[in-house]
């Protein structure tokens, strides 16, 4: 079961709060609009999810199981972390998920087995940055149906092949001005970074 580790006697101030401009994008926070807005989906994490999860990373969904479905028509089964491209259903982003655990040391929101997450479907048009390798800055200028995929040792956006894209459209690359997550295994931690580079893709 995914934990989320916590020192609740730490305490610090919130870094990048008196900000003079707000150039850059988050990682996992959909782009605004409205004609995609009311397709954001939400599931439950998986009890046999090994890590917590937080926005940008890519999602599986299981088929609702009929004998725990309440009748009211709910269509969202469990949700875990990708594994494999062919896995991917969509992306996981931190857009109206109000729960989720953020801690002095732990500074970016993170999500645990049992508790509902939300995501865009692929094919729902949504704009979502997601963190990225920055070669990908070889990407300004070329077509945005070039081929990425996912490296998940990494947890980023990287060049793909015919073989191996996922099915997404890369709109931009920042290079500065980002947030992104950092995840340290070993503590538990999850931290906002501001160094890395985002991809803008359209799902």
């Amino acid at each position: 079961m995914a934990n989320i580790a916590i020192n609740p006697m730490l305490t610090t101030n919130a870094f990048g709060l008196f900000n003079v401009n707000s150039a850059g994008f988050t990682q996992g926070d959909a782009l605004d609009d409205p004609a995609v807005k009311f397709q954001l989906a939400s599931g439950f994490l998986k009890p046999t999810e090994t890590l917590p999860m937080w926005g940008g990373l890519p999602i599986l969904e299981d088929v609702p199981l009929s004998t725990t479905v309440p009748s009211s028509g709910i269509l969202n089964g469990g949700i875990g972390r990708a594994t494999t491209v062919a896995e991917i259903t969509g992306i996981c982003v931190f857009n109206q998920a109000f729960q989720g655990v953020t801690t002095p040391q732990s500074t970016a929101p993170q999500y645990t087995s049992g508790m509902t997450v939300n995501f865009y479907r692929l094919g729902t048009n949504a704009r979502i940055p997601m963190r990225c390798d920055p070669a990908l800055i070889s990407l300004d200028g070329e077509l945005i149906t070039s081929n990425v995929t996912y490296d998940f040792a990494n947890d980023w956006l990287t060049a793909g092949t015919v073989a191996n894209k996922i099915n997404v459209r890369v709109l931009k690359v920042s290079t500065t001005g980002n947030k992104t997550v950092s995840y340290d295994p070993v503590t538990g931690f999850a931290n906002w970074v501001n160094n890395e580079f985002v991809a803008i893709v359209l799902i």
